[in-house]
């Protein structure tokens, strides 16, 4: 039985509440109440323990292993396919941030430098087709892109419309070429913004410069929770490393 797709933030959150005993007397005695009259409540509470005890027994396995182990077990789910999901998501994110938090000493200075440089290497961008192309500024800006100059590739791009190639593409390659310019903050606003968006088609991808974005302005917990989302290979062996 898989109900965890349905739970929703405020349900999720009162199953927090519950399994960490911080409810009060008379909420806990209500809620106890609707476990007894409603065996799906009480099965999705179930499912729900049993995910986060999951989660906090692998990483804790994994660390006590030097984590040679698959990290895998690690990431039991993957990016959701719609916003509404999204906030059970949330939560899980935060409880195997938590638990690594237990464990990882992290110089968030130097170090997240190091790492981000290590790792980072641009989108390499799409097919650039000229000639009568209706989006010749995009791919003109692409041609740009794809040759290292990021300045020129953002200014052709600021003064398209946002219907010209379609938003999510727009924003998805504004933000990787901030990111390589080094304006972290502006990467992480229409990276973010994307992420937050319904239509996505680069949502995997947009997860991992998201969190590479977070780990260069040396916010580890953020970098941490969208590398988890990300389904990239790279985005593991980063995670891996972090926690090494």
């Amino acid at each position: 039985m898989n109900n965890s797709e349905h739970i929703s933030q405020e349900l999720w959150e009162r199953f927090e509440r519950y399994l960490d005993h911080s409810m009060d007397e008379s909420e806990r005695l209500e809620f106890e109440s609707q476990l007894s009259s409603n065996p799906d409540l009480r099965a999705q509470l179930d499912e729900a323990e049993q995910l986060i005890s999951g989660i906090e027994t692998a990483v804790l396995q994994s660390k006590l292993n030097e984590f040679h182990e698959d990290i895998t077990p690690v990431r039991p789910i993957t990016p959701p396919e719609k916003r509404k999901n999204r906030t059970w998501m949330w939560s899980v994110a935060a409880v195997l941030v938590a638990t690594i938090g237990l464990f990882w000493i992290f110089d968030t200075g130097s170090e997240t430098e190091k790492l981000f440089a290590k790792h980072f290497t641009p989108d390499p961008g799409l097919p650039t087709t000229m000639g009568e192309n209706p989006n010749y500024n995009f791919y003109d800006g692409m041609v740009n892109y794809k040759q290292g100059d990021y300045k020129s590739a953002l200014q052709k791009w600021e003064e398209l419309d946002e219907h010209s190639i379609g938003l999510d593409t727009l924003n998805y390659f504004k933000g990787v070429a901030y990111l390589a310019e080094g304006n972290t903050e502006k990467s992480i606003g229409f990276l973010q913004s994307l992420w937050d968006s319904e239509e996505n088609s680069f949502q995997s991808e947009t997860a991992y410069y998201l969190g590479m974005a977070y780990l260069k302005n040396r916010n580890i917990e953020d970098a941490i929770k969208y590398l988890t989302f990300s389904k990239t290979a790279e985005a593991e062996i980063i995670l891996l490393e972090i926690k090494d």
